[in-house]
């Protein structure tokens, strides 16, 4: 009996190794392209996430400036409250009310006003500082209006201004010194005087002053 013979191992041709470098090329291709994507696919996620959580805590810390503004705010309205509260009650400045009806309140605005005001000005300055010493009046000059709004700190601004009286000298002594008791500051810068005690001139510069209210607002703010 004759044993069975091994068949010879298949050779390969030229053209067959051929086509298996092409199959192995075209495999290892794909791999790569399938990793490279991979790859970027990582890349752009962990960019994205990494933005995202720059924007977030951006968000928090916002938020957390927010939060302690609105709770310094809060804490801050008891004492506001009390010292709103102490100056009703303040005899000082009931006794130097213009009117004895108004809120003792008012006369923090008459020392202090909030706005622009030269009109009032004149007219205070004519028909209640200066006309109480019996001075004539020759003239008073203001500034002018403000035609346009104008972006001012809320810090307390000057407004000059002038004034010519006459009379005898006690009058213009008691006008000057109507001047001082004003509870609206004034601040004399120039003075000259000229005539006699019976018949005295004087011309005067001056500055007093405004402050413009704080402005309390609630905004939307985009982060970006």
């Amino acid at each position: 009996m004759e044993k069975p013979t091994k068949p010879e191992p298949q050779r390969l041709t030229g053209l067959k190794k051929r086509q298996q470098i092409e199959v192995a090329g075209r495999t290892m291709f794909i791999w790569i392209a399938a990793a490279a994507v991979s790859i970027s696919l990582c890349v752009a996620t962990g960019q994205y996430l990494f933005g995202r959580w720059v924007h977030n805590n951006k968000v928090i810390a916002a938020k957390s400036k927010a939060s302690a503004t609105l709770s310094s705010n809060l804490s801050n309205i008891t004492g506001l409250t009390d010292e709103v509260d102490a100056l009703v009650a303040n005899q000082a400045l009931a006794s130097v009310k213009t009117n004895p009806n108004d809120p003792n309140t008012k006369s923090v605005l008459d020392a202090l006003p909030t706005t622009f005001d030269p009109a009032a000005l004149g007219t205070s300055l004519q028909q209640i500082i200066l006309g109480r010493s019996g001075v004539a009046i020759e003239n008073i000059i203001v500034p002018q209006d403000a035609t346009e709004a104008e972006q001012i700190p809320s810090t307390p601004q000057e407004m000059a201004f002038s004034f010519v009286i006459s009379g005898e000298y006690s009058q213009v002594q008691n006008a000057i010194l109507d001047i001082e008791k004003t509870i609206r500051p004034i601040k004399i810068t120039s003075m000259s005087l000229t005539g006699t005690d019976a018949d005295l001139r004087a011309n005067i510069e001056a500055v007093t002053y405004y402050q413009p209210p704080k402005t309390v607002t609630v905004g939307e703010e985009v982060i970006k």
